[in-house]
């Protein structure tokens, strides 16, 4: 029987490929646009994630396909493709630096080109959320969105996925101390393990996807992400306890391939970096109010929630572990980082 998933990674690279061509050509030549089925003078774009349409990533789109389309009065159209119909991550990231996708979402997949951004997931780097948002819209940003540049990826958008909260069956979570005692999902992270051995906890390496199960079968106490996937994942039914000490806000990046930015006339440019600007703004807000829903909406489900948690505790307790990976966590990004506004 031939194998389904090699089937498929050669069709995806059959569609890298031959998309490639088809960019090289479009930017070559406008009497290729024709092909596309767009008119005289539009521009297409396609913006893929891996997600569900309930995530961050699509939300952001959804709103810089609105704002885009005005402000370039229809010049400039997005069409939206969800769910992986352009692949995982790592397939959305490799076709827009080939150009055979003009945009897509992506997040850890992208510090394979560009480790310096794994930055900002070190544990307690800003001492605000506003603090976070000043960094990206400032030096931090600027250093990222270079790094970026320079490896096939112009950043357009900065995407709020959540501020991550510690839930667990065993006991309420006030201070860095109460960790010790808990068996902790990590993520194959490096700095998520540090973190949580900094903290005393036990680690438990489990994927997302099976992350409800370990937890239902106690291969875990408990774990840590944003209230919005406690809900979505329904780890209601197996966590009693959920304490939100905001160590990590969850950050990814919306990316246009360069080539097909730079063939965009100045006014659609200029369209299409503001209307970015405005979906990562409304994002900002959106999540944190699916935050303050998805707290309200566990309580309900029986969840207890500790909203006054002794942060500084869990800031003292993770602290060497940014100075204990450099290559992580780059002491001139760290510097950038916590040198913005809070």
């Amino acid at each position: 029987m031939p194998n389904s998933h090699s089937n498929s990674s050669s069709r995806r690279r059959l569609l890298t490929l031959g998309g490639a061509s088809i960019l090289s050509g479009l930017i070559a030549s406008p009497h290729a646009r024709a092909q596309t089925g767009a008119p005289e003078g539009v521009i297409r774009l396609r913006y893929a994630h891996s997600a569900p349409t309930t995530h961050g990533w699509h939300l952001w789109g959804v709103k810089f396909k609105s704002v885009v389309e005005d402000k370039s009065k229809g010049h400039v159209q997005v069409t939206i493709y969800p769910n992986a119909q352009m692949g995982t991550e790592q397939d959305i990231a490799r076709q827009v630096r080939l150009g055979s996708l003009e945009m897509g979402a992506i997040g850890v997949a992208l510090m394979n080109w560009v480790p310096q951004v794994s930055v900002t997931d070190a544990p307690f780097l800003f001492r605000t959320r506003q603090q976070c948002y000043n960094a990206l819209d400032g030096a931090l940003g600027d250093t990222l969105k270079r790094l970026a540049l320079a490896q096939g990826f112009r950043i357009v958008g900065w995407n709020d996925l959540g501020s991550r909260s510690m839930t667990n069956s065993k006991h309420q979570i006030s201070s860095a101390a109460d960790m010790h005692s808990l068996k902790m999902r990590v993520p194959d992270s490096k700095s998520y393990i540090a973190m949580m051995q900094a903290l005393g906890s036990t680690i438990v390496a489990v994927d997302l996807s099976e992350l409800y199960l370990a937890l239902s079968q106690h291969v875990a106490d408990g774990q840590d992400t944003p209230p919005p996937v406690v809900q979505s994942l329904k780890l209601y039914e197996v966590q009693k306890y959920i304490a939100k000490t905001d160590h990590v806000l969850t950050n990814a990046y919306s990316v246009i391939n360069p080539a097909v930015f730079d063939h965009l006339s100045p006014d659609n440019q200029a369209a299409v970096s503001d209307a970015a600007q405005e979906a990562t703004v409304w994002l900002r807000g959106t999540t944190q109010q699916q935050e303050h829903d998805a707290i309200a909406f566990l309580v309900s489900k029986g969840m207890q929630a500790n909203l006054d948690v002794d942060v500084e505790s869990f800031r003292q307790a993770c602290s060497p572990v940014i100075p204990k990976f450099p290559d992580l966590f780059p002491p001139d990004l760290v510097k950038l980082a916590q040198s913005a506004p809070a």
